[in-house]
């Protein structure tokens, strides 16, 4: 009798301690999912954010290529007209020298 009374006690211990670690393991898991789905909704946000950083970068950089192009323009008519101007003071220095 001493026997089978020494295995229920260990029986008993034994399934307290796996109810004590499933409880664990079932706590632990519903932490997880809630981490998760925080997770998920920064996520989101996080997403968004980039989408219109994006959205602002393609923006800026259209402006940007527009203020270079008319910058570049700006440049080849000042080019331009110092070319004109530099063509005019060779003339007039060729024409001023006695031949």
């Amino acid at each position: 009798m001493k026997e089978t009374k020494g295995r229920s006690e260990g029986k008993a211990a034994s399934e307290a301690s796996l109810d004590e670690v499933l409880d664990t393991i079932e706590s632990r898991l519903e932490s997880l999912v809630e981490v998760m789905k925080a997770l998920g909704g920064e996520n989101t946000r996080l997403k968004a954010e980039l989408a219109s950083a994006r959205e602002a970068a393609e923006k800026n950089i259209g402006g940007a290529a527009a203020a270079l192009a008319k910058h570049e323009a700006d440049r080849a008519a000042v080019r331009a007209r110092i070319e004109r101007l530099l063509k005019t003071l060779e003339e007039t220095n060729q024409a001023g020298r006695p031949v």
